[in-house]
């Protein structure tokens, strides 16, 4: 039989859950004689299975929607729905209807689970994120609500799911203990239950950046004028390396000059301090102060500088004074004495010696400490009097004084007189009548008044010849006795009164 309309279903085939809906597109086309509404039927039903159409019972051609529903006890398999198109003018069943099949597919349920990514790595007081996967077994599964529970969480941890986004949110804290730990979502949905698991691992919490600093070595020692260095040492505490930037800090002292190379750097790393003094700087013990920054955080090593005096060496001169007499010698005792490790040959010398006096050194030249003997020989014929002497060391590049005094006294003399009884001794008589001169004058002028007086007292009595009074004359100076035809004092040289 040919219609002049038809039925038709687009498409053949759903698949559907239990418990859900799907939907067909159902077009009637072409004109039926009459122009009859035209009703459109599942027959016979399908039980646990119904049909509902947008349009329905309407004159030919028009589309309608069939949706189909499943009853959630409806057991899973292949249903055939017959779908009738009848005319309201012809007999229902008969010739004057069509009818097409359309299959339903009640899907059985299920389900799957992942975490995305499978590992993940956090410090302690950390937040992890895992994305959850579900898969249905069939799209008409989907949107289907997933019950879901966490497993595996640590001491110290909390988690929770986000249905928003599909996330899976595990929070751990200080307390957590550094460890991986297996993480287990459990899902279950209409009877079926599914697992999913990811690895979370916790590691120690990232300290703040510090830093410390220590100078090997912590003391130097040098002269005026010399340098040193020291190496500062800059290690990593904690954290994640920052730049450090280093200076001295505080009150350089006036002669000393320091540099850091490198004055910057990440820990661990060795800056190289150089020190140089000028040859003028105070002798002394000076403290230096380097300090590392970065940012608020501050750290600082401190060295020392000893700058010690310059080697050197004294000469030591006992007794500072010496007296001796013409002919005679004197000696003086000299020792050299080093100082500040001076560590060099130091040669001795006299100036400064009178005519004719000659030095010598017992030990010439050798390395401090050394003491040495310095003897003068004094010849007859030197002059007499005080005498400074400068004995000089020299050695080093260095010399060093020390003055003394050398005071040489006349020799006494000794004058021989010959006289009808002998030989005597006229250099202590001579000196005897030098010191006590006055007394002497004073004995001749009481001599003199009392030979005048005895003179005039004989005057009358005896004529005595003049050459006898003047037979011999007495010296003003010395008191010697002369002849009275010397115009000179044999004893002195004093010119003679009265002659």
């Amino acid at each position: 039989m040919v219609f002049a309309w038809n039925l038709s279903v687009n498409p053949g085939s759903r698949t559907v859950a239990p418990g859900h809906t799907t939907s067909f597109t159902v077009s009637v086309t072409g004109t039926i004689p009459g122009n009859p509404n035209v009703q459109l039927l599942v027959s016979p039903p399908v039980l646990g299975i119904s049909a509902s159409f947008t349009t329905n019972n309407v004159p030919a051609p028009f589309t309608s929607t069939m949706t189909v529903s499943v009853d959630p006890s409806k057991a899973p398999g292949s249903y055939g729905l017959p779908l009738w198109a009848h005319p309201a003018n012809v007999l229902f069943p008969g010739p004057g209807n069509i009818a097409v099949g359309v299959n339903v597919v009640v899907a059985a349920f299920d389900f799957s689970l992942a975490l995305s990514p499978p590992s993940i790595t956090v410090k302690q007081g950390d937040t992890a994120n895992y994305q959850i996967i579900i898969s249905y077994s069939d799209p008409s599964y989907s949107g289907t609500t997933i019950s879901v529970g966490v497993t595996g969480l640590g001491p110290g941890m909390n988690q929770q799911v986000i249905p928003s986004t599909s996330t899976l949110r595990i929070s751990t804290s200080q307390s957590t203990p550094p460890a991986a730990y297996n993480i287990i979502l459990t899902g279950s949905a209409m009877g079926v239950v599914h697992q999913a698991s990811a690895v979370l691992v916790v590691q120690p919490a990232e300290q703040p950046f510090d830093f410390s600093m220590s100078a090997s070595p912590t003391q130097q020692t040098i002269t005026p004028g010399g340098s040193t260095t020291y190496t500062i040492t800059v290690s990593l505490v904690s954290g994640s390396s920052q730049n450090v930037a280093l200076s001295v800090s505080g009150a350089v002292p006036s002669g000393i000059s320091t540099s850091l190379n490198p004055p910057s750097g990440s820990p661990s790393f060795n800056s190289i301090l150089s020190v140089s003094t000028t040859s003028s700087v105070a002798p002394g013990q000076y403290s230096i102060t380097v300090t590392g920054t970065a940012g608020a955080i501050t750290r600082s090593a401190v060295v020392t500088l000893t700058v010690a005096q310059l080697p050197d060496f004294r000469i030591d001169v006992s007794p500072p004074s010496q007296t001796s007499t013409q002919g005679q010698t004197a000696s003086y005792s000299v020792n050299v004495v080093g100082l500040n490790g001076f560590n060099a040959q130091v040669s001795l010398s006299i100036a400064g010696l009178p005519a004719g006096v000659g030095g010598t050194f017992s030990v010439q030249s050798s390395l401090p400490d050394y003491s040495s003997t310095l003897t003068l020989t004094i010849p007859g014929n030197s002059p007499a009097g005080s005498f400074t002497l400068t004995i000089t060391g020299s050695g080093g590049g260095i010399s060093r004084v020390a003055n003394v005094v050398l005071v040489i006294n006349p020799a006494q003399t000794q004058t021989q007189t010959t006289t009808q009884s002998g030989t005597t001794t006229g250099g202590g008589a001579m000196e005897m009548l030098q010191q006590n001169s006055l007394l002497i004058i004073a004995a001749l002028i009481i001599l003199v008044i009392l030979f005048g007086a005895l003179a005039m007292r004989s005057r009358g009595r005896q004529a005595a010849p003049r050459q006898a009074a003047a037979s011999r004359i007495f010296c003003g100076k010395c008191g010697t006795g002369n002849p009275a035809s010397n115009e000179f004092c044999s004893n002195c040289g004093n010119r003679l009164k009265g002659s």
